[in-house]
């Protein structure tokens, strides 16, 4: 039966709402999650960062993970623009050595479950139909309980919207969410057996990404021993090729089939039907307001190349049981703790977003629409945003906040450009690297990707995030 008050009420189970959730309720925070589907239920997004395995052993959940089975990932290989390299996680000191490829209908489940073991009070099957605020501050919800055929309304402090690309918050109430120019990309994706992924000596678990005139294709093995196969093109050349008669299942085939490596890989496989979902990314003006936090998918959504979905969701929800916590206890004012979410989550989005579109940059010389239609503009971010989120980590610790506005874009995407070039380099061995060279440029990797809000000095308005004992905000000395 579901209550009728909560201290924390958080709409959506996946990645993002099973973390916030298993955070706060350790604490004895009454927490209640409303997750419209049932789990186990399926869900892209296989490849996980090597970055979530601290905050799954964070939030307890690390040997679960590991018992389960997964496939280890230590690292990856790109076959990118005619150029060849893999690397490995434990390339920078002190990280771990891999993460997981997963079957997100498991991985989900476990941590929905987790959350429900550590006190959670978890509903499943339970669509929220409306919120209601007070004076512009979200208070309550009515929801469906469509197993009982029951309705209800439940109140709270707070409210954390992890309802993924659905985003309760930002398309119902907010309506703020703004779609880039840039990455407007479709998948097309299948799953298959009897797959090859031994013709070489790439370590075994090891996501494979292979670009093509037309876009990219990702090769990700999973622990049932199918192997995820998609394809990544422009939304508008699936509409050209739709114009031609060419279905997308057509179009998926036709590019592996184009493929050298895909050949090899998929020359004894099988396959089941496809699927296929629109990458178009997007950001809400604002992740948090009166009452509400919002995390992962319901907050902004980026291109799948670099796998930051779940990073994203984990961090996001991280922080806001962080900052929720901090207020509920007294440790922190509401104002200084929704600025501390809001700041670290924007700053952790838009240095992926900056990433991601540096990562094409390296492939701007191949011929094809595709490349030249993922070029990020001064329209996809607010350059106020892009020098609080780059002005710590741009090489040498330069800073440019002088920069005359429309610019700061601009020197950031060359920097994150050259070092990702240099990274490139290093693994290919070719140019001349020294070893404080390399050093520099696995630290500005690490910052781009990494966690910094746990550092102290990172600290946002001298805050920053403790793990231990538990996982709050944490000030710094004065």
């Amino acid at each position: 039966m579901i209550s009728n008050t909560t201290d924390v009420l958080v709409i959506g189970g996946g990645p993002a709402g099973s973390t916030v959730a298993t955070i706060l309720a350790r604490q004895g925070i009454k927490t209640t999650v409303l997750e419209r589907d049932v789990f186990p239920r399926y869900h892209i997004g296989e490849s996980l960062l090597a970055s979530l395995m601290p905050m799954l052993d964070a939030i307890g959940a690390g040997e679960k993970m590991k018992k389960h089975g997964f496939v280890e990932k230590p690292g990856g290989y790109f076959n990118w623009g005619n150029e060849k390299w893999s690397f490995r996680f434990d390339e920078i000191e002190g990280a771990p050595n891999h993460s997981y490829q997963v079957k997100r209908s498991e991985f989900d489940k476990l941590l929905l479950d987790h959350a429900a073991e550590n006190g959670a009070s978890v509903h499943q099957n339970v669509k929220v139909s409306k919120i209601e605020f007070d004076n512009g501050r979200a208070v309550s919800a009515s929801y469906l309980d469509r197993t009982s055929e029951t309705r209800g309304n439940i109140s709270f402090k707070y409210l954390v919207d992890c309802s993924g690309r659905s985003g309760v918050i930002a398309n119902e109430y907010a309506k703020d969410r703004h779609f880039h120019n840039v990455f407007k990309n479709v998948a097309i994706w299948s799953y298959w057996s009897g797959t090859n992924l031994f013709y070489d000596d790439l370590p075994a678990g090891s996501t494979r990404i292979i670009s093509v005139e037309a876009g990219w294709i990702w090769f990700i093995p999973l622990n049932d021993g199918t192997v995820s196969v998609g394809t990544v093109i422009t939304r508008d050349q699936l509409r050209k090729e739709r114009d031609t008669g060419h279905s997308a299942e057509q179009v998926y085939d036709r590019l592996l089939a184009d493929n050298e490596e895909a050949r090899i890989i998929l020359k004894d496989a099988k396959r089941t039907d496809i699927k296929m979902e629109t990458d178009y990314s997007y950001t809400s003006e604002r992740f948090s307001g009166p009452g509400y936090f919002m995390c992962g998918d319901a907050a902004c959504f980026l291109d799948p190349l670099l796998s930051s979905g779940v990073h994203l969701a984990m961090v996001s929800s991280l922080v806001a049981a962080a900052s929720i916590a901090s207020i509920l206890k007294g440790h922190v004012d509401e104002a200084r703790a929704v600025n501390f979410f809001e700041t670290s989550y924007r700053q952790a989005y838009l240095r992926f977003l900056m990433m991601v579109s540096s990562f094409y940059d390296l492939n701007r010389g191949q011929a094809g629409y595709f490349w030249e239609a993922q070029r990020l503009t001064s329209k996809d971010y607010s350059d106020r945003d892009m020098k609080k989120a780059f002005v710590s980590i741009v090489s040498g610790g330069a800073d440019y906040t002088e920069v005359s506005d429309g610019r700061y874009g601009e020197i950031v995407a060359k920097q994150v450009a050259e070092k990702l070039r240099q990274g490139v380099d290093m693994r290919r061995g070719t140019g001349q690297i020294g070893d404080e060279t390399k050093r520099e440029n696995m630290q500005f990797m690490d910052a781009l990707n990494g966690l910094q809000f746990l550092q102290a000095n990172a600290a946002i308005d001298g805050l920053y995030v403790v793990t231990q004992p538990e996982i709050m905000l944490a000030q710094t000395a004065a």
